[in-house]
This record gives structure tokens, C-alpha cells and sequence, in this order.
């Protein structure tokens, strides 16, 4: 007879820039046994936060960098 184990927890998926300058994707199961692996490593996490949020942010910049791109063309058409 098998012992019966618990499915293991699901992960999450980081986005972490250390203090180095190095930039990871890492799966953890917490935002504690992330600092646990990264520590391991010896890496100091300068920023962290999940994948999603870190989308969420990248589409933001994109928008706020097309926003200023029309507003620059604007500007420069109604100068000419």
C-alpha cells in the first residue's frame, strides 16, 4: 500500500530584480519560500512581484508611452 501525500501547493509565478541587477522569473510557493531561495543563492531581491502585476505594469507603461508619443506628434503639428 502507497502512503497518500497531499498534491503539492501551487506556485506563483515571481517577477524579482535583485540588487545586482540580475532580473528572474521564479516559481515559489510563497513570497516567503521565495526569499528562502533567493537567500540561498545569495541574491537580495530589490523588487518582487507576481508575473500578473508585473504585466499589469508593463501594459501600463506601454499606454502612458503611446499616450506621450500622440501628444508629442500633436504638438509638433499644431507648432507647424
Amino acid at each position: 500500500m502507497q502512503a497518500k501525500y497531499p498534491p503539492p501547493a501551487p506556485s506563483i509565478e515571481f517577477y524579482v530584480e535583485t540588487t545586482c541587477g540580475r532580473l528572474f522569473s521564479w516559481s515559489a510557493v510563497d513570497m516567503e519560500s521565495l526569499f528562502l531561495a533567493l537567500h540561498e543563492r545569495n541574491y537580495r531581491a530589490a523588487v518582487v512581484m507576481t508575473w500578473a502585476e508585473h504585466e499589469e505594469l508593463e501594459a501600463e507603461m506601454e499606454r502612458a508611452a503611446e499616450f506621450m508619443k500622440r501628444e508629442e506628434e500633436r504638438e509638433l503639428k499644431e507648432s507647424a
